[in-house]
């Protein structure tokens, strides 16, 4: 959803603190996957993280969420070992929601701006076949320029696969045809056993700098939950060597700082980098805001 924001009201963006909270908490904390050990009761302490990350172009992603340290020893609960676990379709939506987010990362980290989907005009459904295609068409558009992309498949309802290709910037789409249809062939008709489809950026929101961020969550919701992670040998997506995603800058929020004052520095943090076309996620029952911005002008 793109934000709103009401100019005409002041805010104070500085967290809001009680005071009398206590402070002897600051070393010891629990991220999830750590024993943090110390002394006496195990009670946890709510405090409130901001997760942000900037990639090169401009293009950030913001998070705040709730968390907990504890002052005293905690044994958090052993995750199961690869393969063992008891319930194996969560384990499964579980990666499918890793990967996306992985693909969105890729995406914003090459600035993808425009998407280009490889089809084949029969009902192809074999994997095999997929993976080869595929191989193909990246090695013979490397040798061509370099060809930075992230890739991922998604099956019509009638079987067959097609590829989308997240792409920066305008692609030689004659070169791109020719090579595709050159690797699907003719049917016994002899018509063209395939096609490309073209997005450009303004088919994703008119402006090249908000469609960056909005082609990444779009194409990475073509991660299936139901797709194994064998079927495709061990991935659930493809991407170009060599993308760097940028580190995320993680800090914690003083003590006593509440809902509104951790949702109201994320806030801010967006405004001051331009909210306009701004992607916007946020659960207050969970206590999590995440924003996407777009890259400058």
């Amino acid at each position: 959803m793109n934000a709103i924001v009401d100019h005409s009201t002041q805010f104070d963006y500085s967290p809001v603190v009680n005071t009398s909270a206590p402070h002897e908490w600051d070393e010891f904390s629990y991220d999830g996957d750590n024993q943090v050990l110390s002394s006496s009761s195990a009670a946890p302490k709510t405090v409130w993280m901001v997760y942000d990350r900037t990639f090169d172009d401009g293009q950030t992603e913001i998070c705040v969420s709730k968390s907990y340290r504890f002052k005293d020893s905690y044994t958090p609960t052993k995750h199961a070992k690869r393969g063992e676990s008891e319930n194996k379709e969560a384990n499964q939506e579980d990666a499918a929601a890793r990967a996306r987010q992985k693909v969105r990362l890729n995406c914003k980290a090459i600035s993808a701006d425009r998407m280009i989907t490889l089809t084949y005009r029969e009902n192809m459904q074999d994997v095999v076949r997929l993976k080869k295609d595929w191989d193909v068409f990246r090695r013979k558009m490397s040798k061509h320029k370099v060809f930075h992309y992230v890739a991922v498949v998604e099956q019509q309802e009638r079987g067959a696969f097609h590829i989308h290709i997240a792409v920066n910037g305008r692609q030689s789409y004659h070169l791109v045809r020719s090579i595709w249809t050159r690797i699907v062939g003719t049917d016994e008709q002899g018509r063209v056993n395939g096609n490309i489809d073209v997005r450009n950026p303004q088919r994703f929101g008119g402006q090249t700098k908000n469609a960056r961020h909005k082609i990444a969550a779009y194409i990475a919701k073509y991660i299936a939950e139901e797709m194994t992670v064998r079927e495709f040998n061990g991935k659930r997506y493809w991407a170009s060597r060599g993308i760097v995603v940028p580190e995320k800058v993680a800090y914690q929020l003083p003590y006593g700082t509440d809902q509104w004052g951790a949702f109201a520095h994320a806030l801010k943090l967006a405004c001051d980098r331009g909210i306009e076309g701004a992607n916007v996620w946020q659960n207050q029952g969970m206590g999590v805001l995440w924003m996407a911005t777009a890259a400058p002008i």
